[in-house]
C-alpha cells in the first residue's frame, strides 16, 4: 500500500475558481493511480477560516471552497472505483475560536465552559512552548485559555468526558460518509498539560488510552479494515507507545535521517534510524518523503539523483510509505512556521502553470512556470523523478509483502548502507550508495547513487 498526501487547495481545481477541490481530485484519480497510489490523505477539509483548515469551525461540514458533502462523497465513491482508499486529517486536540462551542464558553454558557482549559491562580501564565517559545496562554475580554498551537486553536479539555464522547462521534460520522480512515493530528497532545501541576507535560499512559477509545468505536463502525496514522513527532521508543495502539504511525526519524546523511554525505544516522525503527514491531511504520510541516525534500537535497536514492530507499523499506504531493516532482518549498504557505504550494500539472485543472489560489515563489518541475514536462523528460518514481511504485505493487515486512542485517561503510527486508516468507538484500562517486561493499560494486536490489 502506497500512501499520498493531499494538500486539497493546492492539488487540482474543478470550476475555475483556483481552489483545489473535491471534484478537482476526483478528475485526477487515474493521476494518482498511474504513480501508484492506493490510499490519499486528505488535509483537512472541514469548515475552518484558514488556509491550513487545522483550526476547525464545523467537524460536521465541509469548506465550501472545497465543495459540498454530497461533492466530498462523490470523491470518495469516485476514488473507491479505482481501488483507492481515503484517509482524512483529523485535528482533535483544538477546535477554532470562531467554533460555536469557544464562543458559547467565551459567554460563559454551560455546558461549553468546561470544554476548555482555563488558567488557575498558580499557573504561570508566561509558560511557553519548549520547541519554538510561543506562548502555551492566551488572554481574551480577561479570560485566560489554553492554546498549545496558538490563541485562534484553543485546546479541549478531555477531563472532560462530553468532550471525549463528542470526539467519538466525530469519527462515527466521518466513517459513515464512506472514508477508511484517518490521520490522527498532534495525537501526543490530547493530554499534554498537567491541571493540578499547571504545567505542560506529555501524559503519554492517558493519550494512549483515549486512542484505544477512539480506534474501538473506529473498529465498531468500519470493522478491521480500518486505517489509522497517527502524528507523534518524538523519539522512536514513545512512537512505538501510540502506534501500537493506532497501528501505524509516522516515521519522523526515517525522513530526518536520509535527509541529513544525504546533506552530509555519510549513512551513519540512516543506520541508527533503520536499527530502531525498522526492526520487527507489532505495527506498520509509515515512511515518507515529507509533509506540510517541514522543508521540501528537493530544497534539502539539491540533486535529483539524490532524491532518486531517497525514493529507492523509501520503496524498498517496511509499512506504508507516504508520498508528499508534489516531491515525485521536485517541487520546492522551504518551510517557516509564521509563513507555512511556501510548502503548500500549487501542484504543476502544467509546465506553464496554466490549464484545467490548475490551482492558482497564491502567489508561486518555489516552483514556477517552465522550470522542469510539472506533471508535463517530467512525464517528458527520459529519466526524470516522476518516471523513477512511477518505476519504483510499480517495484513496490510486486511486492506487496514489504508492507509487513522488517529489517535485519544492517551493514555499511561511509558512503552505502546494506540491509535485508524480509516478512519470514520473502526477502532481499537492498545496497543503496548515497555518495557521488562509485563504491564497492560487500563485493558489491555500486555507481554513484545507486540502490541495487540483490
Amino acid at each position: 500500500m502506497i500512501g499520498y498526501e493531499i494538500f486539497v487547495r493546492s492539488f487540482a481545481d474543478s470550476n475555475d475558481d483556483g481552489i483545489g477541490d473535491f471534484k478537482g481530485i476526483a478528475q485526477k484519480a487515474d493521476y494518482l493511480k498511474a504513480i501508484g497510489v492506493d490510499l490519499v490523505w486528505l488535509t483537512p477539509h472541514f469548515k475552518s477560516p484558514s488556509y491550513h483548515g487545522y483550526d476547525i469551525i464545523d467537524y460536521f461540514d465541509t469548506n465550501s471552497s472545497f465543495g459540498s458533502l454530497s461533492d466530498f462523497k462523490a470523491m470518495v465513491n469516485t476514488l473507491h472505483e479505482k481501488g483507492i482508499k481515503v484517509v482524512i486529517d483529523l485535528p482533535l486536540n483544538h477546535v477554532s475560536d470562531r467554533h460555536p462551542w469557544f464562543k458559547a464558553a467565551m459567554n460563559g454558557e454551560k455546558p461549553y465552559v468546561d470544554y476548555f482549559l482555563w488558567a488557575q491562580p498558580h499557573f504561570n501564565l508566561s509558560e511557553k512552548r519548549h520547541w519554538d517559545e510561543e506562548l502555551l496562554w492566551h488572554n481574551r475580554n480577561g479570560k485566560w485559555y489554553y492554546g498549545v498551537f496558538g490563541g485562534s486553536s484553543p485546546d479541549l479539555n478531555y477531563e472532560n468526558p462530553e468532550v471525549v464522547q463528542k470526539s467519538l462521534e466525530i469519527v462515527q460520522f466521518w466513517l459513515n460518509q464512506g472514508v477508511d480512515g484517518f490521520r490522527f493530528d498532534a495525537a501526543k497532545h490530547i493530554y499534554d498539560y498537567d491541571i493540578k501541576e499547571g504545567k505542560f507535560r506529555y501524559d503519554h499512559d492517558k493519550n494512549v488510552a483515549y486512542w484505544k477509545l477512539v480506534m474501538d468505536r473506529a473498529r465498531q463502525v468500519k470493522g478491521s479494515d480500518i486505517f489509522a496514522v497517527t502524528e507523534v513527532w518524538d523519539d522512536p521508543e514513545i512512537v512505538d507507545r501510540y502506534a501500537k495502539t493506532i497501528g501505524c504511525s509516522f516515521n519522523f526519524y526515517f525522513t530526518e535521517a536520509i535527509r541529513e546523511s544525504m546533506q552530509h554525505g555519510a549513512v551513519y544516522k540512516i543506520v541508527d534510524c533503520f536499527q530502531r525503527t525498522l526492526t520487527k514491531k507489532p505495527y506498520l511504520p509509515s515512511n515518507f518523503t515529507g509533509n506540510h510541516d517541514m522543508h521540501r525534500l528537493a530544497s534539502l537535497i539539491q540533486q535529483e539523483e539524490q532524491r532518486k536514492v531517497f525514493f529507492g530507499l523509501l520503496m524498498t523499506t517496511p509499512g506504508v510509505p507516504f508520498i508528499y504531493y508534489g516531491d515525485e516532482l521536485g517541487m520546492k518549498g522551504v518551510y517557516d512556521s509564521a509563513f507555512t504557505e511556501d510548502v503548500i504550494e500549487p501542484f504543476p500539472w502544467y509546465a506553464s502553470l496554466s490549464g484545467e485543472g490548475q490551482t492558482f489560489w497564491k502567489a508561486v515563489r518555489f516552483n514556477r512556470a517552465f522550470t522542469g518541475v510539472s506533471v508535463e514536462e517530467q512525464l517528458s523528460r527520459e529519466g526524470s523523478l516522476l518516471r523513477e518514481v512511477i518505476s519504483w511504485t510499480k517495484f513496490r505493487k510486486e511486492n506487496e509483502w514489504l508492507t509487513n515486512a522488517w529489517v535485519e542485517n544492517v551493514t555499511h561503510n561511509t558512503f552505502v548502507i546494506a540491509y535485508t527486508v524480509t516478512d519470514g516468507n520473502y526477502g532481499f538484500r537492498v545496497y543503496a550508495n548515497i555518495a557521488g562517486h562509485n563504491e564497492t561493499f560487500e563485493g558489491v560494486s555500486l555507481k554513484p547513487y545507486e540502490v541495487r536490489i540483490v
